[in-house]
């Protein structure tokens, strides 16, 4: 597991505002050690964790307190309209107006120098609002959860979009800067209209070891340097004058093992079948005649162990580490 790595979670990924009243966008977090560490919350407006403008910040924030060191709203038109709810890091608007409908991003870093793309994770909520410009979100993005690849070894990550406008992909990975704002292009598929086709890119040094599988990323020949948190977002930009709500993006961390580091699985002394991945859920081996086969499974599901006719099942029909299912 990463040392201190951050996870934002939301109350609801559409919130529905009307004109005059107050409204709050759900966000919480969670740090991996457990520690209540002083956080920065800011809060962004816009299409995409890469072109989203801060509209609220919140220094020195922790659980234990529930408030600002310090907090400023950066944006003008939202000047005595938002602020941090009492009990979370959650955004209020004291007064919803027309334009409010946007696609807002709750963005939790860690404080302190020396910090990695793991301590800081945002995620999106839409505020459609009744009476004014309220579109709906159009689609819903879902990530695997973390991964542990191996050095020289290969890895899938697994993205999946529910709902309208899934055509174009970009993975990248970051936040690189202090500021979290910019990020490496990893990959991108951009559907193509008629007669230009759809085309695929990978970027930098991705070039010859990153492709997609469906909307999943690939990554072969793994090197340490691959470690960090990497985002899956689902856009269509041609959405004219709504392109914010048919934009999605979730992220997750890969860990780098070298094989020094792990257990090397291995066939010999098992029966033919097949076994768990303990560093991958969505993978999983096979062993016949001694020969080991590393195997995927399909996009939304995890390895299955002892399941009496699927090898990999949904999450929420598997215990954990790798699923949701509570045993009774």
């Amino acid at each position: 597991m990463v040392e201190q790595e951050v996870d934002v979670t939301l109350t609801f990924e559409e919130e529905t505002g009307y004109l005059g009243n107050s409204a709050t966008l759900g966000c919480d977090y969670t740090i991996s050690s457990g520690q209540d560490l002083p956080v920065t919350v800011t809060w962004k407006q816009g299409d995409g964790p890469r072109y989203a403008e801060e509209i609220f910040t919140c220094t020195g924030y922790t659980k234990d307190d529930k408030s600002c060191v310090n907090a400023q709203v950066t944006k003008i038109q939202y000047l005595n309209r938002i602020q941090i709810a009492n009990s979370s890091p959650s955004l209020v608007f004291t007064k919803v107006e027309a334009e409010d409908n946007h696609n807002y991003w709750c963005q939790v870093s860690l404080e302190g120098s020396n910090l990695g793309e793991e301590q800081v994770d945002m995620k999106s909520v839409v505020l459609r609002v009744r009476g004014g410009n309220g579109n709906p979100k159009m689609h819903s993005v879902t990530i695997e959860a973390n991964s542990v690849g191996v050095e020289g070894a290969d890895i899938q990550l697994d993205c999946d979009c529910t709902g309208y406008h899934c055509d174009d992909v970009a993975w990248f990975k970051g936040p690189t800067n202090e500021q979290h704002t910019e990020y490496d292009m990893v990959y991108t598929r951009s559907a193509g209209s008629r007669p230009m086709p759809t085309q695929y890119v990978p970027y930098g040094d991705w070039k010859g070891r990153a492709t997609l599988s469906g909307n999943n990323l690939v990554i072969t020949g793994l090197k340490k340097s691959d470690a960090g948190r990497y985002w899956c977002e689902m856009r269509n930009a041609a959405m004219y004058g709504i392109g914010e709500i048919a934009t999605d993006a979730k992220s997750t961390v890969v860990e780098i093992l070298s094989e020094n580091d792990r257990n090397v699985f291995t066939c010999e002394g098992k029966a033919d079948g097949l076994y768990s991945d303990p560093y991958q859920c969505n993978m999983y081996y096979e062993c016949v005649m001694n020969v080991k086969y590393h195997r995927p499974c399909p996009t939304g599901t995890v390895f299955a162990p002892g399941h009496p006719l699927y090898a990999c099942e949904h999450p929420a029909n598997v215990p954990a580490p790798c699923g949701t299912l509570k045993n009774n």
